[in-house]
This record gives structure tokens, sequence and C-alpha cells, in this order.
């Protein structure tokens, strides 16, 4: 039979630290020969869709949500402000958690409707 290689724990942790290093290094000098080297610049943030539709920058999510809570439910945007808005961490984590619960109940509650519809 072969020989067994018997470490103390400080030089297994050596050894594999090392080992990992030396396949960390081989796997970054594979990725640096099959990358592409060909490298395109372009200031519109690329995306799957065509050259047609990421030519137009569009507004974020995040302005657009906003923007209809401001013109659509000003008394939801007065009450974020107002009320929840406190500075607060606790008060944040409540107002998110109940938000959320909000969002799950509706969700059952259209799942099983659903469900019912299709039975």
């Amino acid at each position: 039979m072969g020989r067994v290689l018997e470490l103390d724990v400080y030089h297994a942790v050596i050894l594999t630290t090392g080992l990992m290093v030396l396949v960390f290094a081989a796997l970054y000098g594979l990725y640096l020969l099959v990358r592409n080297k060909n490298v395109r610049y372009t200031s519109v943030y690329l995306s799957a869709e065509g050259e047609d539709v990421v030519s137009n920058p569009t507004p974020g999510v995040g302005g657009l949500y906003w923007a209809f809570i401001r013109q659509y439910a000003r008394r939801v945007y007065r009450l974020l402000l107002d009320r929840v808005q406190t500075g607060s961490l606790a008060d944040w984590f409540y107002f998110i958690s109940s938000w959320l619960g909000v969002l799950v109940l509706l969700s059952i509650i259209l799942s099983l409707l659903y469900l019912a519809a299709r039975w």
C-alpha cells in the first residue's frame, strides 16, 4: 500500500491554502486565454433587447413608482411622509413587514380564487 501523508493542523491549512491559490491562478489564467478580446464600449446600458430598444434611455422603476404614488395616491403618500417616515428603523420594519403581509395575503386569496375558478 502507498504512504499516507500525515500533517498537523497548521501545515494542513498552509497546504490547502496553497493548493487553492494554485487552482485559482490556473482557472484565472484559463479565463484570460478564452475571454473575448474585443470589448464594445457604449454609453447606453446593454441588455438582451435589440439596439433599437435600448438606444433611448428609459426612466427607472423607482421614479415611475413614486410618480404614480404622488399623482394618484396623495393620501397614501402623505401618510408615508408624516407617519411612517419617523427615522426609526423599527417603524420602517413594521411598515415593510405589514405591507409584505398584505401582499402575501392578497396573493394567497388570488391563488385560491384562481384554483376555485379552474375546479
